[in-house]
């Protein structure tokens, strides 16, 4: 029996509130991008856990009152606003738009932006964006692992 390893009934979680996540989606520079897993992946690893959950079941959907006052971060607002992206003061967004999947495809917000409004903003920043079917909406950012953000270099003051 001593051959047999130790593992733990229980994985340790670390959990991401919804304002934290905004948060680390504002720290992203202008023609980089980041995943839902990198985030949490960095997170986990801030907290010595094995996983990372994000409060509230997912980023979805985004209510001003559940976020922070305007006076707390720079950079805030909402995604409601991102059909007025170009037409308003763009400093004042957080740039959901820089989050793509794991394979580097855009992510569609339902009511909220489309993948062409992710695709218009990704564009602005410089990014190629492929359409790899023209009879699909779906759309890849060309070389987006070399354009993916090292989470680590972030500087988190909780």
């Amino acid at each position: 029996m001593a051959d047999h390893e130790y593992i733990p009934a229980t994985k340790k979680t670390a959990y991401l509130d919804k304002q934290m996540f905004a948060t680390i989606i504002c720290m992203i520079p202008a023609g980089k991008l980041t995943t839902l897993d990198a985030i949490c992946e960095m997170w986990a690893r801030r907290k010595g856990a094995d996983y990372c959950e994000i409060e509230g079941g997912g980023i979805m959907p985004f209510d001003k009152r559940m976020f922070w006052t305007p006076a707390d971060v720079q950079r805030v607002d909402f995604i409601t606003e991102l059909k007025d992206y170009g037409k308003a003061d763009t400093g004042s967004l957080i740039p959901y738009w820089r989050l793509i999947s794991l394979r580097g495809m855009l992510i569609d917000y339902g009511r909220y932006f489309d993948k062409e409004a992710q695709k218009t903003l990704l564009e602005r920043e410089g990014h190629v964006i492929e359409q790899p079917d023209p009879n699909k909406r779906l759309y890849r950012v060309q070389n987006y692992k070399a354009a993916l953000f090292d989470l680590n270099k972030l500087i988190i003051k909780e």
